[in-house]
This record gives C-alpha cells, sequence and structure tokens, in this order.
C-alpha cells in the first residue's frame, strides 16, 4: 500500500461515491489503474465495504466522543467485541500496552454515564478518559433551512448502506422513482450533510501501521488549538490521518499518524516532543473493528415503519 493508495482511501473516507475518474485526475493515472488499486485494497480487506449511513445533521443532539484507557484483559480479541456490542459504541481499538481507543456517538449526553460505566466494567478498564469532541462552529442558514428527510430519502440512503457506490440506475430500479429524482434527492442529502457515504477501513493486512499520539498542552499557555493541528499537519504533511479536540479536555489533542516504518514514528515522536508540549505519549494501534450502532437501527427502524404503511 502506497501513498496514492493511501490517499485514494482517505478520499474514499470523506466521500465513497468519488468517481474514480477524480482520482485518476489527480493522479496522472488511467481510471482502469485506479480501479485496480481499490480492487486490491478490497482484496485485501483493507477495504471492507463500501457504506452509507444518516449523517450527523439530522439529529439535534448528536454528540461524538472518544473514550480511552488501559484494559487488564488477557482476551483483547474477545473484549473488542464485548465493547463493540453496545448501542453507542461504533468502533473499538487495541493498542500497544493494552490500551483500548473507543469510538461512540450519543443521541442523548445523558446516556453518556451509563456508556462509561458499561465500558469499564466490560473492558476492565479502571481509569476511562472520557473525550467530548469539539468541532468549529460554522452556521449555514441556507443548508440548515430544511434537513428534513421523505420517505423517499431514507429508502436512498437503506439502498446505498451496504454499497455506497451502487449506481443510480439500481437505485432508482430499488426504491421505483426515475434515476433523475434519485439524483436530484441523493445530491441534496449530501450537499446538507444528512448523508455519510464512507468506507470501512482498517490497514492491518499490509506492512504499514497506525499511531495515536496523545500530546497534552501546558495548563497555563493559550493555545490556538486550530491553528496547531494546521502547523502539525504541515509539519508532518500526508503522515498525519486525523484529529481530536475536547470541549471538556481542553488541555489535549490526539493526532493519528500513518506509518510506513519504526523510524518514521521515532521521527515524529522527537519532533513533537523539542516543542514545549507538557508531555507526547504515542501508542501503534494493534487491532481495530467498527461495529453497527443506533444510527444504524434508527434507519432500519423508519424503513420498517414505510414498509408497514406501504399497501
Amino acid at each position: 500500500m502506497d501513498d496514492i493508495d493511501f490517499t485514494i482511501s482517505l478520499l474514499l473516507m470523506a466521500n465513497s461515491r468519488t468517481p474514480y475518474s477524480k482520482f485518476a485526475e489527480m493522479f496522472n493515472m488511467s481510471v482502469n489503474s485506479i480501479h485496480k488499486r481499490v480492487k486490491s485494497m478490497v482484496e485485501l480487506r483493507v477495504i471492507k465495504n463500501f457504506n452509507a449511513r444518516l449523517g450527523p445533521n439530522i439529529f439535534s443532539n448528536f454528540t461524538s466522543i472518544l473514550m480511552f484507557g488501559v484494559s487488564k484483559t488477557k482476551d483483547p480479541k474477545s473484549t473488542i467485541d464485548k465493547i463493540g456490542a453496545h448501542d453507542n459504541i461504533y468502533n473499538v481499538t487495541q493498542a500497544s500496552s493494552n490500551l483500548f481507543y473507543i469510538h461512540a456517538s450519543l443521541e442523548n449526553i445523558n446516556v453518556l454515564e451509563s456508556l462509561v460505566s458499561f465500558i469499564r466494567q466490560v473492558g476492565q478498564i479502571d481509569e476511562l478518559t472520557v473525550g467530548i469532541h469539539s468541532y468549529p462552529v460554522v452556521v449555514n442558514t441556507e443548508i440548515l433551512e430544511d434537513i428534513s428527510l421523505s420517505k423517499l430519502d431514507y429508502l436512498i440512503i437503506h439502498s446505498l448502506k451496504n454499497n455506497s457506490r451502487k449506481l443510480i440506475s439500481e437505485i432508482s430500479d430499488e426504491v421505483k422513482v426515475s434515476t433523475k429524482t434519485v439524483t436530484r434527492h441523493l445530491n441534496r442529502l449530501i450537499e446538507k450533510g444528512l448523508i455519510t457515504l464512507s468506507i470501512n477501513w482498517y490497514p492491518d493486512k499490509t506492512a504499514e501501521f497506525l499511531s495515536f499520539v496523545q500530546i497534552d498542552l501546558t495548563p497555563s499557555t493559550s493555545v490556538d488549538k486550530i491553528s496547531l493541528v494546521n502547523d502539525i499537519r504541515k509539519e508532518f504533511g500526508s503522515k498525519m490521518i486525523f484529529s481530536w479536540t475536547f470541549g471538556n479536555l481542553p488541555n489535549m489533542l490526539i493526532v493519528c499518524f500513518w506509518i510506513h516504518i519504526m523510524k518514521e514514528l521515532q521521527e515524529i515522536e522527537t519532533k513533537l516532543m523539542s516543542k514545549s508540549f507538557e508531555s507526547v505519549k504515542v501508542t501503534v494501534l494493534l487491532e481495530g473493528k467498527n461495529f453497527p450502532y443506533w444510527v444504524d437501527q434508527y434507519l432500519e427502524d423508519k424503513i420498517n415503519e414505510i414498509n408497514a404503511e406501504s399497501p
């Protein structure tokens, strides 16, 4: 898996319906070459599927959480599955030193306390750090004007849930409307953030690996975390994949890096430790797994309601 494969994966994570012709133009390659690259990643199970979900903009109180802590488990694989059984959890990853990262989303923040108790008990994690994701607030009244979903919108999202690259004509046949109508509805869903089009991706079958780096900022200094993230991205380029900041943990930043060899990670650690951070903690991700969660069940319930109303 090279840098081109990696970039294709990132772009498919952002929108799994991105035409391969766009990638071909971006990398000055043929569409067939792009197709072969994606097919190879699918065969290696680096890309496990192309999927669609209801977008977070549909839910007024949608909250994303990242939790982590060291587990006492002696059976990490089983523990991953046990934690992932909770309705609010969509990803569980085991890292070095038996550190577990748990990604969750809440429809109501009031369930957080019971979720934390569940993870501590099932995951055998005594000390669990809970980070509530913070995002820059961007208000676009034009986009927020109408975020309601019609029956047809739900049917289109459901049609794409296990194959988000499905042809418009195939969706049209399934939902029994014209291709023009499907295109219009799908474009609106994407534009307003009412659908999430992504891939289930994890490079555990390749030589490369992922690392989460926890950066603790000095409490006495005032830092613009958005600017800091941008500076780190400028310095490390495509090695940096994601970053998370937290509203309830103002002095913490977690950054995910994609690494070819251990020496690269050592260099990243050395450069970060040379800066004026309070501490830098590096972990290597060993195994991760995605799970269906309440957003998926919400869609299934809506589809069942629609089917029940049909003559």
